[in-house]
């Protein structure tokens, strides 16, 4: 499958939640994306800027787009991800007096860990050069279907008090 490619076919988010506009590179250890974040994004503030939290989503959003490209390529279904940690993620605030004549992100992943569907991701969103945030953060993707099981009674509000591993 040629890359570029539309972050819409490997990513389940829709309308706004959806931060990424394209998978640019894949490889075993990570990849990267471009984000274009129009005025009308709801990940920016009143003041234009990107609002904290969403420089995490789009770190998130690349490492599920680009781990989506590798299962689509082989035929796999994509599973659900979860976001479950995040750590020294550095904000770069000094940026916010600097006139870019661009409004494209480049988002960059790598993969650090992996243990039983846990990942530890570093990631660093850049505009023009310049690094706007960077950190880790921790992932879960269930890999057997007691752990689908458990994520599914939990997403419908069952109780999983009696649920038994």
């Amino acid at each position: 499958m040629p890359l570029p490619m539309e972050a819409r076919k490997l990513l389940p988010h829709r309308g706004q939640m959806l931060l990424l506009d394209s998978v640019l590179s894949a490889d075993e250890e990570g990849g990267t994306a471009l984000a274009d974040l129009s005025s009308q994004s709801i990940s920016l503030g009143h003041d234009g800027n990107m609002l904290p939290p969403f420089y995490i989503e789009l770190v998130a959003q690349t490492y599920a787009a680009v781990c989506g490209y590798h299962l689509r390529k082989t035929g796999q279904p994509i599973p659900d991800g979860y976001l479950v940690g995040v750590q020294k993620f550095q904000i770069n605030q000094s940026f916010s007096n600097i006139n870019f004549s661009s409004s494209e992100l480049l988002i960059k992943v790598r993969t650090v860990g992996n243990f039983d569907g846990f990942a530890v991701v570093e990631g660093k969103v850049s505009r023009e050069d310049i690094i706007m945030a960077e950190g880790r953060i921790k992932l879960f993707v269930p890999q057997d279907e007691s752990m689908a099981e458990l994520i599914g009674l939990q997403k419908t509000g069952e109780s999983t008090a009696t649920w038994q591993l």
